[in-house]
């Protein structure tokens, strides 16, 4: 049971084997694959839609035709046929929070299924990686760069950043310019993840009016792999064209071919000794480490650890800065909460200096509301995870059959109605004194394959979020709820497409910290 089950995900040698069968034997064989698939198939007896059991192109039409709907689907599903569901000819998936800790283990193996992994093409990242030995030993040269005594190394940098963005936000309030600020989000992030991977930062914060991030890059690989999961030659046929011919064929495409050569530049750079800026900062950095590392020399190839770096610089800046474009519309849009943040963050200026440390702001219970509710109305990945398991799993009274794809979604615990009531709500008080919630807290997943980079998230978001909230007070402009909701699953979450994001006008800064932003 795998990939070569699935029809439409066949974007290889095996499909065009197929087209080359005499039409009678190609719609016999299809015939027989149907019936198999309905009937015989060790998940024949699985509820679900009769079309999703024969063919993948039910959730392509979805997922592609639909633009990212199938997460959306699938809850409807399970309102209808139950917990536990059959959505694709091989996978089940499962809506119940308290299996959740079963299907992503730790303490078992648990591989990646390999038809999820064509959705950048097959590369040879660590989300991407099928196999859980290997995956754990990619895994183990990246993980250290992101332990909570690392990300305290770079916590200056973080502030650095930030506090070169507040100088940005400033001129905002003596020019009375919109502040498109969901683009300065992720000009920050860039600046962050960039400078800690290769200690070269992209410098976005210095972009006009923060024009030039990576948001229509990051849109166009996140809307290509769609597409590609389905059909995984795309990245492969994309990274050998000339990029004039994409852009003449295909330009909105374009960005994903510049964003992956651009990163494997950058690797090859560090390896000949042409980018030693790493020699001239304070803190290590990402990809100077891996590759001084005692990982196998066939993983520190330009292209591996290209494709490693694309997954970090684009997982590192798209989540977090939606997380705080989320963050910013409910405590702007919301005059209490922004009053009971800013009252609490003034018990803590009085006392440090302009700067924040992330350990002590994670005590102040309300701003730790804050950030766990805007990560958890920004989802994280918004897609379904599958997973394979080695032995037999059961559920209720259900026996799944070993190595079956088995997915959950973190989106159905993050919103859902029992353990989060008002779930749409940006309800900060819903954490305080509720350790008990840390059970479902699933925006970074759990288990050997959960995010590695939840610590240098947190402190962006706890640094970010309480040096411009102590300092800065907005009004919204032409900014509504459905800005910053999810209306298209891409792997990520991606509010309507006509979204021009979270912008605001600036009301005012505090004197203290104005007069030395100014100056």
């Amino acid at each position: 049971m795998g990939v070569s089950a699935s029809l439409p995900a066949l974007g290889n040698e095996y499909l065009w084997k197929l087209c080359l069968l005499p039409p009678a034997l190609l719609i016999l064989y299809l015939v027989g694959l149907g019936i198999y698939r309905l009937y015989f198939s060790p998940l024949a007896a699985y509820p679900g839609p009769r079309l999703a059991a024969l063919s993948n192109w039910y959730e392509f039409y979805w997922d592609v035709i639909q633009q990212g709907q199938f997460t959306f689907h699938i809850q409807k599903l399970h309102l209808q046929y139950g917990p536990i569901i059959r959505i694709t000819p091989t996978e089940l998936h499962i809506d119940d929070p308290a299996y959740y800790e079963t299907l992503y283990s730790r303490a078992v193996r648990r591989d990646k299924y390999a038809y999820f992994s064509g959705r950048f093409g097959y590369a040879s990242d660590c989300f991407s990686t099928i196999d859980h030995d290997l995956h754990r030993l990619r895994r183990k040269a990246l993980s250290p760069m992101f332990s909570v005594k690392k990300i305290d190394e770079f916590q200056p940098v973080i502030k650095e950043k930030v506090e070169k963005l507040c100088g940005r936000m400033a001129l905002y309030l003596q020019d009375g310019q919109v502040l498109p600020l969901s683009r300065a989000w992720m000009a920050l992030t860039t600046d962050v993840i960039t400078e800690y991977s290769f200690a070269k930062s992209y410098d976005q914060l210095d972009s006009p009016n923060f024009q030039d991030t990576l948001h229509e890059a990051l849109v166009a690989i996140y809307t290509t792999g769609q597409f590609a999961l389905h059909f995984p030659i795309v990245f492969p046929i994309l990274d050998i064209m000339p990029e004039w011919l994409v852009k003449m064929a295909q330009p909105e495409v374009l960005p994903v071919v510049g964003l992956r050569k651009d990163l494997g530049r950058q690797i090859g750079e560090i390896r000949r000794g042409v980018n030693d800026a790493h020699k001239h900062v304070s803190h290590p950095t990402i990809f100077h480490e891996v590759l001084n590392s005692d990982l196998p020399l066939e993983e520190k190839s330009d292209a591996r650890l290209g494709d490693e770096a694309q997954l970090i610089v684009a997982a590192g800046l798209i989540t977090t800065s939606w997380a705080l474009t989320v963050a910013s519309f409910h405590i702007i849009n919301n005059s209490n909460v922004f009053q009971r943040l800013r009252t609490e963050l003034e018990t803590i200026v009085s006392t440090s200096s302009s700067t924040f440390d992330w350990h002590k702001l994670e005590q102040l219970p309300y701003l730790n509301g804050c950030v766990h509710e805007a990560v958890r109305l920004a989802h994280g990945v918004s897609t379904r995870s599958p997973r394979l398991a080695p032995l037999e799993l059961k559920y209720a009274d259900w026996v799944i059959p070993a190595n079956t794809p088995i997915s959950m979604t973190n989106v159905d615990i993050l919103m859902d109605e029992s353990i989060f009531p008002n779930a749409k709500d940006f309800v900060p008080e819903r954490w305080i004194d509720r350790p008990d919630l840390d059970r479902f807290f699933v925006p970074f997943g759990k288990g050997s394959r959960a995010c590695a980079g939840i610590n240098l998230a947190q402190a962006e978001l706890y640094i970010t979020l309480a040096t411009v909230f102590s300092r800065f007070s907005f009004e919204l402009f032409e900014t509504d709820r459905s800005d910053v909701e999810m209306a298209h699953a891409y792997l990520v979450p991606y509010p309507k497409w006509d979204s021009k994001g979270v912008r605001v006008n600036i009301k005012s800064i505090s004197a203290k910290d104005g007069k030395a932003i100014c100056a």
